[in-house]
Formats: structure tokens, sequence, C-alpha cells
């Protein structure tokens, strides 16, 4: 098998290539180190020359002292003479091998020396002298880690020279005692040796693996750049004296010249003067091969960039290929500047804000006083966006950005941050007092009518205001101060300020903890479910009972919906904390006698959940509750946020025997549109009405419109809050159907409603309960028990 014999020996012979240039590799770096340690080396030799020469001075005889400093440096003196010859960067491989072995040779020869030395000096060393002797024989001995790094061969030498002068040393000193001495630095030579070994090992493959990736990215690059070789490209020629020849008609077209003015030309003088074209001309006279060199060029007015390749050949000629990389460099400019900008406004975007906000608040010596945040929020920007049209809207955007940067100065960072949020960074050890009048001012620029194609537009703005004021804080935590300042200006009105401090901080503290304190009364059962009768005012009797969710929170005590609802339907649990109400409160009615009704709020998170019929559904399937004693109340917002599948779900509970009713009417939009729309059964006045029916007559004149409203829709209507009997009776009056309030009863747990319905005989047919008799029970029970107490 000749032809498999002539393969394996082609493998073999590029594996033995690979493993010599490693080699000459290796060799390279470690002359290099050598070199790059001998001065050090050097310097710490002469000192320790000196040192001695000077602490043996008296001791030593004068002659051999002097022969023996002279020796140490004619010794510095040849090995600095060895290091600087080998210093050229342009040696081949056997060059530097001799400078190598003679640079070892050196060291080898000054470690002999060092280690004669302490031989010498030993016979004279006592007291001081002795301890500075020992010092430079223990620095030398574990100097070769520093002094030899990177040449191993040295480096053994060294550890094997100084081993003996330090042995024949202490023989000197110390006798037959010695032995000592030797036991402990035999064992710690050895731990230094395989140090060395070790160090070397990772030294060589460190060499290695860098000559691998810059092999493998020139080999990508050189990829890259034959696959752009393509039409794009140009060659040229210059001549020795660095004049353009043999010029082809597409260089000639990338200059628009003619071959015949352009034929002769210095190839330098077709650039625009300037550090560029003076390496390229550097280059050229050098005649050094090089790659990818950015220079510039006019032609016909406009400025050019060419990216010049070039090799110079052995008759002289400097021949290469160059590229036309214009358009690409405007390209990466522009990505440059998209990647940090806002493209409509100009202004710096959230990254770059983030990134400068970050330098700043690391670089500034007093981080806790100098950096301030403003966020800047345009007030229901959106409704701008939907009356007048995106152009408009983009237009009042710039305008907005030139006016707030017009506020500030040159060293203050202005960034919009989304659709109408703005940020601005000030460098300022300014006090709380000016950093709001700052603000107000920003509020003022927003406040000036903005004139967009001969309309005048008003628009207002929310301003946030923080600072790490006591403490040193990062970027990310003034960003989370800032964000929690804007959200208290807004939660104030239209063009409002806010100044972050401790309050804002704990309250969303308070909430977040509340929130999961909320997640884990889900899971553990810490809700409760309690009811409130609601009276037919007519009879007095009761006709429904409102299940109302109370949380028995294992610290707070029990708390009432205002203190959790919000927080719930912001976090999506609305609708997991719905599920139980609708399944507790089925459970605990059905066992109850009488034909009353059963009213459960339901939210807008709710009607749009998927889960609301099937949970339904299955609790009254579990509870054989009759669906026609169920009446759902909802608000007005769940009709203004009802879309198609919201209002079909209504509707298939209304289909189901369910009832609708329509709660906290009059406090919200109030449109008759959502009674045409919805056919609700009942409408329940809110409480904010029937609080002032004694005192107000706009308010008995509403309540009165409502009744007499649902009386003509067929609907009936209840009154909520009632606290007083005058209350009671003008309602009555009034012609309202039914009342619910704490004068009649407050909410109770089932447990404690059954106990009072009980008391007064509830267990007869109608299972109705009396309101008055009621409250004269409870009010009896809680005084027999305070006796009692």
């Amino acid at each position: 098998m000749p032809g498999a014999d002539r393969s394996r020996r082609r493998r073999v012979g590029c594996r033995v290539t690979q493993a010599c240039d490693s080699a000459a590799l290796v060799r390279k770096r470690r002359l290099e180190t050598a070199i790059a340690t001998g001065p050090i080396a050097q310097i710490a030799t002469s000192l320790t020359a000196i040192i001695l020469a000077a602490a043996f001075y008296g001791v030593v005889p004068h002659p051999a002292l002097a022969a023996w400093l002279l020796l140490a440096f004619i010794l510095l003196a040849i090995r600095h003479t060895i290091i600087r010859a080998a210093t050229c960067e342009t040696l081949d491989g056997s060059e530097v091998r001799t400078h190598l072995n003679r640079i070892v040779a050196a060291k080898a020869a000054t470690s002999i020396f060092w280690a004669a030395s302490f031989v010498l000096f030993a016979r004279y060393a006592s007291g001081e002298r002795l301890a500075l002797l020992i010092l430079v024989a223990a620095l030398t001995f574990v100097g070769t880690m520093l002094l030899h790094r990177g040449v191993p061969r040295a480096s053994f030498v060294h550890l094997t020279a100084i081993l003996i002068g330090i042995t024949l040393s202490a023989l000197t000193v110390a006798g037959s005692a010695a032995i000592w001495v030797v036991l402990l630095l035999v064992p710690y030579a050895l731990i230094l040796a395989r140090f060395t070994i070790s160090q070397d090992r990772a030294f060589v493959e460190a060499t290695i693996g860098e000559n691998m990736r810059l092999e493998n990215e020139q080999t990508v690059r050189l990829l890259l750049n034959e696959y752009e070789t393509q039409a794009q490209d140009c060659l040229w020629s210059v001549g020795p004296r660095g004049r353009l020849r043999d010029v082809s008609q597409r260089l000639a077209n990338f200059l628009g010249q003619d071959i015949e003015a352009v034929e002769g030309t210095p190839f330098g003088d077709l650039f625009i003067e300037g550090r560029q074209r003076t390496r390229l001309v550097d280059l050229l006279a050098n005649r050094v091969p090089f790659r990818d060199e950015i220079v510039k060029l006019d032609i016909r007015g406009q400025t050019r960039i060419w990216r010049v390749s070039g090799r110079p050949k052995a008759n002289g000629f400097v021949t290469g290929v160059l590229r036309d990389v214009t358009e690409a460099f405007r390209t990466e400019e522009r990505v440059r500047y998209l990647a940090l900008h806002d493209d409509l406004t100009g202004l710096a975007n959230r990254h770059a804000f983030t990134e400068h906000l970050r330098e700043r608040m690391g670089l500034t010596g007093d981080p806790v006083r100098r950096i301030a945040l403003f966020y800047l929020d345009l007030d229901d920007f959106k409704a701008i966006n939907d009356t007048f049209g995106h152009r408009t809207a983009d237009a009042i955007l710039c305008e907005v950005g030139w006016r707030l940067k017009s506020q500030l100065r040159e060293a203050d960072l202005v960034a919009r941050l989304a659709a109408d949020e703005f940020a601005i960074v000030i460098e300022s050890a300014l006090g709380d007092g000016m950093l709001i009048e700052r603000g107000h001012r920003l509020l003022a620029a927003m406040r000036e009518p903005f004139l967009v194609e001969d309309r005048l537009i008003e628009v207002s703005g929310s301003v946030g205001i923080a600072r790490c004021s006591e403490e040193a804080c990062e970027a990310e935590e003034l960003v989370r101060r800032a964000d929690l300042a804007i959200v208290a200006a807004k939660a104030k009105g239209r063009g409002q300020l806010a100044l972050f401090d401790r309050a804002l901080d704990a309250k969303v503290q308070q909430r977040r903890r509340t929130e999961q304190d909320l997640r884990v009364a889900l899971l553990e059962g810490g809700l409760r479910v309690h009811y409130q009768p609601v009276i037919d005012i007519a009879t007095g009797r009761t006709t429904a009972y409102e299940a109302l969710v109370r949380w028995d929170h294992p610290e707070r005590g029990m708390l009432p919906p205002d203190e959790f609802l919000a927080i719930a339907e912001e976090t999506g649990l609305i609708v997991p904390l719905g599920e139980f109400v609708i399944r507790q409160a089925l459970t605990e009615m059905a066992g109850w006698k009488g034909n009353f009704r059963l009213s459960i709020n339901l939210s807008p998170s709710q009607i749009r959940s998927v889960d609301l019929l099937p949970t339904i559904a299955d609790a009254l399937a579990a509870t054989g509750f009759d669906p026609s004693r169920i009446e759902f109340e909802i608000t007005e917002h769940v009709i203004l946020q009802a879309d198609s599948s919201a209002t079909a779900t209504l509707d298939r509970l209304r289909a189901s025997g369910i009832k609708i009713a329509l709660d906290d009417f009059g406090t919200g939009y109030s449109s008759l549109s959502y009674l045409r729309r919805f056919p609700f059964d009942r409408i329940k006045i809110d409480r904010s009405f029937v609080k002032d029916l004694t005192t107000s007559a706009s308010s008995r004149a509403i309540v009165s419109t409502v009744i007499a409203l649902g009386r003509s829709l067929g609907m009936q209507v209840t009154a909520e809050g009632i606290e007083d009997r005058a209350q009671l009776q003008i309602l009555g009056e009034l012609g309202c159907d039914e009342a619910q309030g704490y004068l009649i009863l407050e909410p109770l747990a089932a447990s404690e409603l059954d106990r009072v319905r009980a008391g007064l005989g509830a267990d007869r047919g109608d299972g109705v309960l009396d309101y008055a008799a009621a409250r004269d029970a409870i009010l009896r029970r809680r005084k027999q028990s305070g006796q009692s107490a």
C-alpha cells in the first residue's frame, strides 16, 4: 500500500512540523520572559551585593571583598550584555535558541557565584551579620519562582547551587549541628522544584494555547477576507519609489479619474493628511507587510474611506488590495448611534442612561450627595396620541426633549426611557429644596403650550426626584427610588411633583409584605367570609345576605377588604380569592333554611377569567344551592372593561337563573347606557349618597331619582351604608325596596350569625331574620359579656 504509506508519512510529518513550531514558540516565549525579568533580577542582585559588601566591610579582608564585588558586577555586566543582544524582534529560530542558552548559562553562573558567596561570608558572619546572611540566603533560595520564571533549566541549577551553598555555609557556622538545616532545606527544595515543574507546564500550555488561538483567528480572518474579496475590491501596485504602477481601470474608476492621470501618482498623495496617511506611507517606505489599514481620501468633494492591505515583493514593488468601506463605516456609526440614542428625539436611550448612571455613581467621589435623578412622565399622553395622531405626538415628544435640555447644563444627561417617560441625571450637591425648585422649573416648561401645525396643545407632566441622601447606593437603587417618587407624584394628580422619602419606601415594602402574606393566606386558609343581612324596608324582614371577605391576619388581626382587595386585583390574586368566596359562601349558606338571596361580588378580573363559570357550576353541584337565589354584584368598571367574552359570561349567568346587580351606582360614570346595554335585576345605591340623606337635599334628590329610575326599568333598588334610623325612614318614604348597613347588622361570621338566628327562633319555615330583633339580640349579648367580664 504505497499510497497509504505516503499518507501516513504526510500526517506524521505534519505532526512533527507542528511540534517543532510549538517548541520554537515556547523557546521564544521563554526568551521574552527572561528578557522581561532581567532588569528586575539585575537590580535585586546589585542591591544585594552592595548591602553585603557594606555589612561585611572591615570583617572580610579588603582584597577578598573587593575581588568578590568586582566579580559580582562583571557577572552583572555579562548578563546585561547578553539580554540586550537578545532584544531584537527579528531573531530566527536558531538565534532564539542560542540567546536562550546564553541567558541560561549566565543565570547558572550567577547562581553558582552566590552559592560560593554564602560560603565565603559564613566564615566571617556572626551576630547581626549572620542574621543578614541568613535572610539573603533565604530570599535567594525562594527567589527562583520570580527570577527564573519560564526558564526551568536555570531554576533547577539555581536551586541546586543555592542548596549546596547554604548547606556548606551552615556546616561552616554550626558544624555537625547543621544537619537540621539540611533536613529542612532538602524537602523545601523538592517542593520548590515540584512547583517549578508545575509552573513551567502551565507556562507551556498557555503558550501553545495562545498560539492555537491566534492561528484560528488568522484562519477565520483569512476566510472572511477571501469571502469579501469580490467586485467591491480593487488591486493596486506601487513601484520602489511609492508611485502607482499598472493602474487598472477599476482603480481609476474608484478615484474618478483616467488611468493616465493616476499612473505614476504617489500613492500617499491620494489620501487626506493625518495620522492614518502617515502610518501608511511609513509602512510602504519600510517595506513592511500590512493589512486593513484605514485611510480617508477626497473624491470629487466627498470623503471616502478605504481599507488597504499590502505586501512587498522581491522586485521592490508593493502590491495589495483595497476596498471602499465608506458605507459600511457609516452604517456601523449609525448602528452605534442608535444603540445609545432614541431614534425619535435624539436623546440618550435607556441603555445609555443606565450605563451613564452606573458610571457616574461609580466615578463620583461622593455619590451620596452628588447624583440626583429626575423622572418626568407626561400625563395622559395616550389621549394626545388618540386625539391628534402619532405625528403630532412625536413632534411634542421632540419638543419635550428640547425643553428639558434647555433647562439643564451640558454635563447633565437627558434620556427618553419609554414613549412618554424621560429621565434626567444631574451631578450636583444641591439640597432637597433646590432639587424641588428645579423640578418645578421642569414642570413649568411642560405647561407652556406646544405649537404643532398651527395648533396650541397643552400638556402636563409629573416629576419624581430621588437621590441617595443618607447612604451610598447603587444605580439600580436610585432608579427604584425615582420610580417610587414618580408613582407618588402621579397619585397626587396631574402636573405634580414628589421627592423620594422613607415613607414611600415603607409603603411599598408594606404592600409587598401584604401581597406575600395574602398568598400565604390563600394557601393556608387565612381568609374568612362574613355575611351582612339585607332587609325589606317595608316589612323589616331579611331578604338576602351579602358575602364579604375578611382576612384573619396573624399579626394585624381581622382586616377589612379595602386593606387587601386592591392588591389582590393588581397581582391577579383576586381570581383565586373570588373562587374561595364563592365556594365558601355557597357551602356555609346551603344548610340554612329560607328563601333568602346570597349576594357575592365579582371583580373585572373574575368576569374575564375562563375559570369563573366552571367554578360556579362546581360549587352549585357540590352544595345543591338554587341558582335563582344567587345574586352577583358588579360595578360600572366591569361594564367599562367588558369585552365580548365578558358580556357573554354575564349572559350565561343570567340564563342559568342567577341574578346580576349593579353595585355602587352613582360613583362612576353612572351612564344610563349601562342599564340599557345589560338588563340588571337590581341597582345598589352607594353609601356616599345615603350618608348625607338627612343633611343634603342634593343627595336626597339623587337617591329619589335612582329609585324612580329603577322602578321605571323594573329593577329592585337597595341602599347601602344605613347607619341611623332617620336614613332608613327617609329611604322608606322615597320608596326604596331594601336596605343594608350597620344599623341593621354589621357583617358577621356564619357561626355567629347562625347563633343570632337560633336565638330568635329562626328555624321556622320562612327562615328570615327580623333586623331590629337581631340588632337587639347582639347588643344584649355584648352587654351580658361585658358584665360577666
